[in-house]
């Protein structure tokens, strides 16, 4: 009896130690005990995939899924809805790091077909590849837009337009709306 509490015992110990000593230590890796659940196969996205039916790598995500901190937009088809019950958390709020923000994002995705003044005239426009005049943000129409349209817009598309939702993250998009708004301020004061 004495002898089986103390080989259970050392027992109980070294599985303790070994599960502890699996763990990371700083910056050394886990060690790994089943080999494929850390370094699985990386697939290029769109590329052929013996392993599915539809041979493609890019999977869509399982039904019903939603990312962490992600919030499903509530007006896909409502652009009235959105207009009026959307509120921009940023209202007025023109400071630095604000407008740095929509300017990034600004320039990264709305820039090429809007232009750096926001008037419609971006390097599409000017090279000819796009043979529809893009409209202008800096219009009488846009510039009476609630800061809920113009979101709506930049998440759902418009026209021509497709979303910039999977461009341009949640959280930065009513900071667009800012930077938009501070140029439609500077062509109300240039004119």
């Amino acid at each position: 009896m004495k002898n089986e509490c103390w080989i259970l015992s050392i027992s109980a110990l070294a599985a303790t130690l070994m599960l502890v000593g699996c763990g990371p230590k700083g910056d050394e890796p886990n060690v790994e005990i089943i080999q494929g659940m850390m370094d699985q196969p990386a697939m290029k996205a769109q590329r052929y995939d013996d392993f599915f039916p539809d041979h493609s790598s890019a999977r869509v995500p399982p039904s019903n899924t939603i990312p962490v901190g992600f919030s499903p937009y509530r007006f896909p088809t409502d652009p009235e809805a959105a207009a009026k019950e959307s509120k921009n958390p940023y209202q007025g709020d023109m400071s630095p790091e604000v407008l740095l923000t929509g300017l990034k994002f600004f320039n990264t995705n709305c820039q090429t077909c809007h232009g750096v003044k926001g008037d419609g005239n971006g390097k599409i426009r000017q090279n000819g590849s796009f043979p529809m005049p893009i409209p202008s943000l800096l219009s009488e129409k846009v510039r009476k837009w609630e800061d809920g349209s113009v979101y709506h817009v930049i998440t759902m598309g418009q026209g021509m337009m497709g979303s910039y939702a999977s461009h341009i993250p949640q959280k930065y998009r009513w900071q667009v709306v800012n930077y938009i708004r501070k140029l439609q301020q500077n062509a109300q004061e240039n004119h």
